[in-house]
């Protein structure tokens, strides 16, 4: 296997890492906290594509990346196909076109980049079930009791797994030339 593959391979298997812990996340601490009229997402599948296509240069691969993990996430946790199929590549475009304002990679972007694109996937998801019927929640209550809890929640998480996952996607991205 050559260097570009086993990168790839690396990223995806880093995607389906933080895919598998959105999940748990999701099982072991708030179906608990869930019950009441506040719903809270965890994002760290959004958190780690958000990193590597902080890192990523190629468009057409980051294209890729958003559609292949977008069915992936709208068939295990929405059942409509669409959602995040539509609106994960662009988030990963949108990034990689204004990326080159940012002047270093560093923990203060990143938020701020992840903070910015989690508004605008929920939002987003949220206008779209508006739209497709399924959803009936006014946008005042979505505000107060889905995308503000959302929000704290993955910034805390991201604060706690920011150098663990950054230093991985890092390491993913080098150029190894000395390994075989």
């Amino acid at each position: 296997m050559n260097i570009k593959t086993r990168k790839i391979v690396g990223q995806v298997l880093f995607i389906l890492f933080t895919f598998y812990l959105d999940g748990l996340m999701k099982w072991a601490f708030l179906n608990n906290m869930n019950h009441s009229v506040v719903i809270i997402l965890p994002q760290i599948m959004l958190m780690a594509i958000i990193m590597l296509t902080m890192r990523i240069d190629d468009r057409r691969q980051l294209i890729i990346y958003g559609i292949v993990f977008g069915v992936m996430y709208d068939s295990y946790y929405y059942g409509i196909i669409g959602l995040y199929t539509i609106l994960l590549p662009l988030v990963m475009v949108g990034i990689d076109h204004f990326k080159f304002l940012l002047v270093k990679n560093n923990m203060g972007y990143e938020l701020s980049v992840y903070f910015l694109s989690l508004t605008f996937l929920q939002s987003g998801i949220y206008l779209l079930e508006r739209l497709l019927q399924q959803t009936d929640t006014n946008v005042l209550n979505f505000i107060t009791y889905t995308l503000g809890p959302t929000l704290l929640w993955n910034v805390v998480v991201f604060f706690i797994l920011f150098i663990p996952l950054a230093n991985l996607s890092e390491w993913l991205m080098k150029y190894r030339r000395d390994s075989k």
